[in-house]
Protein backbone atom coordinates (compact mmCIF):
# COMPACT_ATOMS: atom_id res chain seq x y z
CA UNK A 1 0.00 0.00 0.00
CA UNK A 2 1.30 3.29 -1.36
CA UNK A 3 2.08 5.76 1.48
CA UNK A 4 -0.48 8.30 2.79
CA UNK A 5 -0.19 12.19 2.17
CA UNK A 6 0.36 13.81 5.38
CA UNK A 7 -2.03 17.15 4.99
CA UNK A 8 -1.46 19.64 8.18
CA UNK A 9 -3.81 22.22 8.74
CA UNK A 10 -2.16 24.71 11.29
CA UNK A 11 -4.51 27.32 13.06
CA UNK A 12 -6.13 27.68 16.06
CA UNK A 13 -8.02 24.54 17.16
CA UNK A 14 -9.11 23.46 20.56
CA UNK A 15 -6.25 20.89 22.04
CA UNK A 16 -8.06 17.53 22.49
CA UNK A 17 -7.84 14.10 20.77
CA UNK A 18 -10.32 12.82 17.92
CA UNK A 19 -10.83 8.95 18.01
CA UNK A 20 -13.38 9.42 15.07
CA UNK A 21 -11.91 9.01 12.26
CA UNK A 22 -8.07 7.03 11.37
CA UNK A 23 -7.35 9.86 9.03
CA UNK A 24 -7.68 12.14 11.13
CA UNK A 25 -5.15 13.16 13.94
CA UNK A 26 -5.27 15.87 16.49
CA UNK A 27 -8.47 17.03 15.35
CA UNK A 28 -9.43 19.12 18.84
CA UNK A 29 -12.13 16.46 19.66
CA UNK A 30 -15.01 18.71 17.96
CA UNK A 31 -13.10 20.86 15.70
CA UNK A 32 -13.67 18.52 12.66
CA UNK A 33 -17.40 19.35 13.47
CA UNK A 34 -16.63 23.07 13.26
CA UNK A 35 -14.52 22.66 10.29
CA UNK A 36 -15.48 24.61 7.77
CA UNK A 37 -15.69 21.79 5.58
CA UNK A 38 -11.81 21.36 4.52
CA UNK A 39 -11.21 18.28 6.81
CA UNK A 40 -14.22 16.26 5.75
CA UNK A 41 -13.66 17.12 1.55
CA UNK A 42 -10.21 15.96 1.85
CA UNK A 43 -11.21 12.76 3.46
CA UNK A 44 -13.91 12.49 1.08
CA UNK A 45 -12.13 13.23 -2.00
CA UNK A 46 -8.89 10.82 -1.32
CA UNK A 47 -10.00 8.24 1.62
CA UNK A 48 -7.25 6.28 3.10
CA UNK A 49 -4.80 7.91 0.80
CA UNK A 50 -4.79 11.10 2.99
CA UNK A 51 -4.30 11.52 6.72
CA UNK A 52 -5.44 15.28 7.77
CA UNK A 53 -4.02 17.04 11.57
CA UNK A 54 -5.23 19.99 12.66
CA UNK A 55 -2.26 21.57 15.03
CA UNK A 56 -3.05 24.75 17.02
CA UNK A 57 -0.47 26.89 16.64
CA UNK A 58 -0.79 28.05 19.99
CA UNK A 59 -0.18 24.55 21.38
CA UNK A 60 3.05 23.12 22.66
CA UNK A 61 2.97 20.80 19.60
CA UNK A 62 4.70 23.68 17.49
CA UNK A 63 8.08 22.67 18.82
CA UNK A 64 7.96 20.50 16.79
CA UNK A 65 7.57 22.21 13.31
CA UNK A 66 10.12 25.20 13.25
CA UNK A 67 9.46 25.82 10.12
CA UNK A 68 5.87 26.59 10.22
CA UNK A 69 6.82 28.91 13.54
CA UNK A 70 9.38 30.87 11.54
CA UNK A 71 6.64 31.35 8.53
CA UNK A 72 4.61 32.60 10.94
CA UNK A 73 7.60 34.83 12.30
CA UNK A 74 7.80 36.02 8.38
CA UNK A 75 4.18 36.59 7.69
CA UNK A 76 2.49 36.78 10.50
CA UNK A 77 0.02 34.78 11.71
CA UNK A 78 -1.79 34.53 8.70
CA UNK A 79 -3.84 30.71 9.02
CA UNK A 80 -4.29 28.45 8.34
CA UNK A 81 -0.85 27.17 6.90
CA UNK A 82 -1.07 24.22 4.71
CA UNK A 83 2.10 21.32 5.02
CA UNK A 84 2.17 18.37 2.63
CA UNK A 85 4.37 15.41 3.50
CA UNK A 86 5.66 18.02 5.77
CA UNK A 87 6.58 21.02 3.43
CA UNK A 88 4.76 24.11 3.41
CA UNK A 89 2.63 24.78 0.72
CA UNK A 90 -0.14 27.36 1.35
CA UNK A 91 -0.62 29.73 3.85
CA UNK A 92 -3.48 32.05 4.77
CA UNK A 93 -6.11 33.09 2.07
CA UNK A 94 -4.37 30.83 -0.60
CA UNK A 95 -5.10 27.99 1.65
CA UNK A 96 -8.36 26.99 -0.29
CA UNK A 97 -9.62 23.70 -0.86
CA UNK A 98 -8.88 23.48 -4.41
CA UNK A 99 -5.37 24.70 -3.81
CA UNK A 100 -4.73 21.91 -1.32
CA UNK A 101 -6.36 19.02 -3.25
CA UNK A 102 -3.91 20.53 -6.05
CA UNK A 103 -0.90 20.13 -4.08
CA UNK A 104 -2.42 16.42 -2.53
CA UNK A 105 -2.94 15.89 -6.29
CA UNK A 106 0.74 16.53 -6.91
CA UNK A 107 2.05 14.27 -4.57
CA UNK A 108 -0.22 11.71 -5.28
CA UNK A 109 0.91 12.05 -8.90
CA UNK A 110 4.95 11.49 -8.50
CA UNK A 111 5.99 8.50 -9.54
CA UNK A 112 8.20 6.42 -7.48
CA UNK A 113 12.11 6.79 -8.45
CA UNK A 114 12.83 3.69 -10.75
CA UNK A 115 16.32 2.63 -12.61
CA UNK A 116 14.17 1.74 -15.35
CA UNK A 117 13.54 5.20 -16.48
CA UNK A 118 16.89 5.96 -17.17
CA UNK A 119 17.47 3.27 -19.93
CA UNK A 120 17.71 4.19 -23.54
Amino acid sequence: MARKVDVKLFGYYPEANCNECSNFMMCGGQAHRQDDGTVKALIDAYGDRVQVSLVNVFSDAMKDYPAVAECIKKNGLRVPIVTVNGDIRLVGSESTLDAIKQAVDEQLNRSPLSFLGRLP
